[in-house]
């Protein structure tokens, strides 16, 4: 029964009592003092109990034992209420949080004391303050607070810089605390947008600056050998920078419960761990140094991708949980996550409230309770249908999906409680993806190590690396599309979620029989050459399927990509020739299309053309441009426009590539008689028009003032059968006799769901009235393929299907 596991684990109970204490101190408020007087007290009755006790020759002896363990649970609770008081900050004039919500900009110096955090749109950095001025000089302070930035300048750790804004209290909603959130990482301000100025000096730790320069340059080859989304999902994977993957496949992953994956958390390191001590077990051909191997893999796996906070929990979890299955166990598992739990809260109090943590505790338990019971279970059933032992089934099915589903049965609850929704297609889409996450994890990294040293080597090594990456990504985009794959629960009831984790454990603590390890006899010599055969299979089918898939289908395309309200066109012609113009706002989403309409052996672009320099028409190019780097570019457009085209000039000087200035009337020779033709150029950009056989398309992206009037209002252009609408449908660049002089088949616009500026303009749309109109916020990405005669459009979604004869 529960109640006689109480005595034997004295840890459980004090490190529980602790933790409580530190809940109890978050709902009710007494300074610290208050909190261990109380437990001053009962320290004192329990000694008075105990001196009673053993004074009194006629009291049971049995009684003694209990009355002093039970008396230790009360001291340690409001030990824990007292700890946590002590901890909090204490904001006064030199504290950086007094300064908050003033009505004034502020002058703060300070430091880096974290690697920048890029965005598509902005950059966050973490800074350490020195020092604020209010008006009257600096005054010295502490403290850490969170600065919004533009986005594409580089930071470095340590850096000091001086910020010059409003600072604020973090918001907090009914949905969610953005308040408590950043007071879990220290951090009680931040600016949401702020002028920065670089002072002299660094004050980073030279060990830290080591790693995090060493991360940089991991992640950075990662882009050069992988191509997105590959890339983007090996970054998260292996360095914990998942901000690279678009929306949609970052929700894809969540809808399929295969979040874990991409992300550095106790659930996912403690799933990975369990799988490479199966490997290392395979290889050495000894449980105790395949676990031993698995757990220097996992701490030096964290100590490279920077060693914070939330990665060393996660390895520290995770091992626990590779513990727990060594030990066999269950007690002596549970003792240790309680001590570790303990730890994790004396370090940071608040962590019990950060919801990774959390999945990650519940996740670990799971495993601890139930991956034992489960395995036999698996066992026994095989068994009985097979009417013989098979350990390597029992084993692949062990690895890869009992771990999971064990994980699983203690984090649902959670899942459901904080993100109001249950993925039942994860229980199917696991042990899909599981299996292959050692080989990503393994083939990736070393791909991405050799790279440093010797590049061509690395590439070979990616190459092979790449289809277990490339699964995972179709395997979940494929489990995503899956009707009814996840359940909307809305808001659940906390007393459900207490209900629901007590009948668990009540269950648990009460089984009757739990049966011991299912012992294997090993894999036959057959059976790791059939696997070996089958993995050399798979790689090159997912090989040479991605390489045929992106060869061409010798078809001209022009590709409207989904950039938001800006412009990103990939033409691709039928010789192999890619040529970019502009790319948006977003890196991820670019980076993600270019990823998957490249030739699998592409990194390069043969033209880049810059046809707007306007700052969202090329925010997504500078980084861009260091994974697929031109060969040559052609621009249009004033330098000095905006911050983006500022950097790219300085990027393609630095890296000696070939600019050329457009003119009006150059054209740009494509093979096969296909062109572009600059129509029109000035300080915003130019008019392209794109030709092939008897097709015609024109693209005014950069449209300046008088540019039309210029082309007579599309007269000296002729008629078209596709036509880009200027600036995303407003209306004094989209002249009506435009439409009726150019007559275009299919008019193309490019406009994000929701525009902030109410774009398209109405005007614009009636006057399209009888026109056939695609557009990006509706379709998706819109691909326009033709030979030269026919002409095809095809849309990311919908069902439209344009066919025209010429």
């Amino acid at each position: 029964m529960f109640c006689c596991t109480i005595l034997p684990m004295p840890l459980l109970w004090i490190s529980l009592s602790f933790l409580a204490g530190i809940v109890l101190a978050a709902s009710v408020s007494l300074p610290a003092w208050a909190w261990a007087l109380i437990a001053l007290v009962f320290l004192l009755l329990s000694v008075f109990l105990r001196s009673r006790l053993s004074n009194n020759p006629s009291a049971p002896t049995h009684h003694f034992p209990l009355t002093t363990f039970h008396s230790l649970f009360p001291i340690f609770l409001f030990l824990g209420s007292a700890y946590y008081q002590a901890r909090q900050p204490n904001i006064d004039a030199f504290h950086i949080a007094f300064y908050n919500d003033r009505s004034y900009d502020l002058l703060i110096t300070g430091s880096l004391v974290e690697p920048p955090d890029y965005r598509d749109k902005y950059t966050n950095l973490t800074l350490n303050v020195e020092a604020v001025d209010t008006g009257d000089g600096d005054l010295p302070v502490s403290g850490h607070i969170l600065v919004r930035v533009d986005p594409n300048e580089e930071y470095q750790y340590g850096e000091r810089i001086r910020l010059r804004g409003k600072l604020k209290t973090p918001p907090e909603n009914e949905d969610f605390s953005y308040r408590d959130y950043l007071a879990r990482q220290g951090i009680h301000a931040y600016m949401t947008s702020a002028e920065v100025t670089r002072l002299p000096g660094d004050n980073g730790n030279p060990i830290y600056k080591l790693i995090y320069s060493f991360k940089a340059r991991l992640i950075e080859n990662t882009y050069h050998l992988f191509q997105d989304p590959e890339a983007s999902l090996l970054a998260g994977i292996l360095f914990g920078v998942d901000t690279g993957l678009p929306k949609r496949l970052q929700d894809a992953f969540k809808n399929t419960g295969t979040a874990h994956i991409i992300a550095i958390s106790g659930f996912n390191i403690a799933i990975i761990a369990g799988l490479f001590f199966s490997f290392f077990k395979w290889i050495l051909k000894n449980e105790r140094l395949g676990a031993v191997f698995a757990v220097l893999f996992v701490f030096l796996y964290a100590f490279l991708v920077g060693g914070d906070p939330a990665v060393m929990r996660a390895a520290i979890m995770g091992s626990l949980a590779l513990f727990a299955r060594q030990v066999g166990r269950r007690n002596a598992g549970i003792n240790t996550l309680a001590v570790v739990a303990l730890l994790m809260a004396l370090i940071n109090p608040l962590t019990l409230w950060d919801v990774g943590f959390q999945l990650s505790f519940f996740a670990t338990l799971g495993l601890i309770l139930y991956a034992e019971p489960f395995s036999n279970i698996t066992a026994r059933f095989i068994e009985s249908i097979a009417k013989q032992e098979n350990s390597a089934i029992v084993n692949i099915i062990n690895d890869n999906v009992i771990l999971t589903l064990a994980a699983q049965v203690m984090t649902i609850p959670l899942m459901a409680y904080y993100f109001q929704r249950i993925s039942i297609i994860s229980f199917i889409a696991n042990p899909f993806i599981l299996p292959v996450q050692p080989a990503v994890m393994i083939l990736g990294g070393i791909a991405v190590f050799v790279s440093l040293p010797i590049f061509p080597l690395g590439q070979l090594l990616a190459w092979v690396a790449w289809p277990f990456a490339g699964y995972t990504i179709r395997v979940v985009e494929f489990f995503d599309n899956v009707p009814n794959g996840v359940i909307v629960l809305g808001d659940v009831p906390l007393w459900i979620i207490y209900m629901t984790y007590a009948s668990l454990l009540l269950v648990t603590f009460n089984w009757s029989a739990i049966q011991t390890w299912f012992k294997s006899a090993g894999a036959s010599l057959r059976a790791a050459t059939l696997t070996l055969a089958f993995a050399v299979t798979f790689i090159c089918m997912m090989t040479f399927w991605s390489a045929s898939a992106k060869s061409g289908d010798g078809q001209f395309h022009i590709i409207f990509l989904e950039a938001g309200s800006a412009d990103a066109v990939l033409i691709q012609t039928p010789q192999g020739r890619n040529i970019l113009v502009n790319g948006g706002a977003s890196a991820s989403e670019l980076s993600d299309e270019l990823g998957r309409r490249l030739p699998f052996f592409t990194r390069k672009l043969d033209w880049l053309i810059i046809a707007s320099t306007e700052d969202d028409q090329l925010a997504s190019l500078p980084r861009i441009v260091e994974r697929y780097e031109p060969e040559n570019v052609l621009w249009s457009g004033n330098v000095q426009a905006s911050f983006s085209s500022r950097l790219l000039d300085e990027y393609f000087a630095q890296n000696e590539i070939l600019v050329s200035l457009a003119e009006a009337g150059q054209r740009l020779d494509l093979g096969d008689g296909a062109f572009i033709e600059v129509q029109a150029e000035g300080p915003r950009g130019s008019v392209l028009l794109i030709k092939y056989g008897s097709f015609r398309a024109l693209l005014p992206i950069g449209v300046s003032e008088g540019t039309f009037e210029s082309l007579e209002f599309g007269n000296t252009i002729g008629k078209v059968d596709v036509l880009l609408l200027a600036e995303s449908g407003y209306a004094p660049s989209n002249p009506p006799d435009i439409f009726e002089n150019l007559n275009p088949q299919l008019v193309v616009l490019d406009v994000a769901a929701g525009d902030l500026d109410g774009l398209p303009s109405q005007d614009v749309l009636d006057a399209l009235e009888g026109y056939s109109l695609v557009r990006t916020d509706r379709n998706g990405w819109i691909d326009i393929s033709t030979d030269g005669v026919e002409m095809r459009v095809s849309v990311e979604r919908g069902e439209e299907q344009v066919k025209s004869d010429e």
